[in-house]
Order: structure tokens, then sequence, then C-alpha cells
């Protein structure tokens, strides 16, 4: 009994009879589709080109591997040695200081005194700041 009156009440909120709530009443509108539909040749030419695109990536890793094998086949037969001396060699290099190279402050002010080089350039050459220069001008300025 109180489940026909709640069914009258859904069907009378609805505007309805009980009798066409019953039927079922008008189909709810479908809802669009989530993946558009494709043609059968669209389909077919989908599936060519993830095919094609697998195969080549398959390729790929192949020749990797057949590079890396030969690679490796050429190692031990020592083909890379003079390249993998030279590399040590290089590695292995002693750098040397130049003991002649002026210290710095007192090239700049070589440079600052007796050329009329821009101090810019002059920070270049020595390695100093260029307010480091620029304080060595004005200091060289006051002073003479």
């Amino acid at each position: 009994m109180a489940a026909l009156a709640a069914a009258e009440r859904m069907a009378k909120s609805r505007g309805m009879s009980l009798e066409e709530a019953a039927g079922g009443g008008p189909a709810p509108p479908r809802p669009e589709a989530r993946f558009p539909r494709f043609t059968r040749q669209q389909e077919k030419d989908a599936y060519g080109l993830a095919k094609a695109a697998q195969m080549t990536d398959a390729w790929i890793n192949a020749d990797k591997a057949r590079r890396d094998a030969a690679m490796e086949a050429a190692r031990k037969r020592g083909l890379d040695e003079e390249e993998r001396l030279k590399a040590e060699a290089a590695a292995n290099r002693i750098v040397r200081r130049n003991d002649r190279k002026r210290d710095p402050v007192s090239h700049a002010r070589v440079l600052l005194g007796e050329t009329s080089l821009p101090l810019e350039e002059i920070s270049n050459l020595t390695g100093l700041d260029i307010y480091e220069v620029v304080g060595m001008k004005l200091k060289m300025r006051r002073a003479g």
C-alpha cells in the first residue's frame, strides 16, 4: 500500500499518470558516443600507422644493438687503441703555470699608465674585475 502511494507521488511530481509511469515513459536521450565511429578504411589506416611506428621502434632498437656489438668487437680487436691512448694522455697532462706572467695588479697598473687601452680591455687582459681596474685608475689620478 505504501509503495503504491509512493509510486503515485513520484508519477504526479513528473506530470504523468500512474499508467504512463508504469509504461516507462519516453526513452531518455542517449548520451553521445565517447569515441567517434571510424570507417573501415580509417581503422585500417590507423592500424597500419601504429604497426609502422612499432616496426620503426623495433628497427631502431635492433640497429642500436648491432652498433653496440660492433663497437665491443672493435674494442676487443684493439681498433680504438690510438684514440684511447690520446684520451688518457690528455687526462693525465699536467697543466703548467707560466712563472713569467706578471702579477695582474702590477700589469694593470702598467697598462693604465702607459697605454690608452679601454678599461674593459685592461680588465680582460689582466683577469681583474672591471671595478678593480676603475679603482686603480682613479687612485692613480689622485696620486699624479
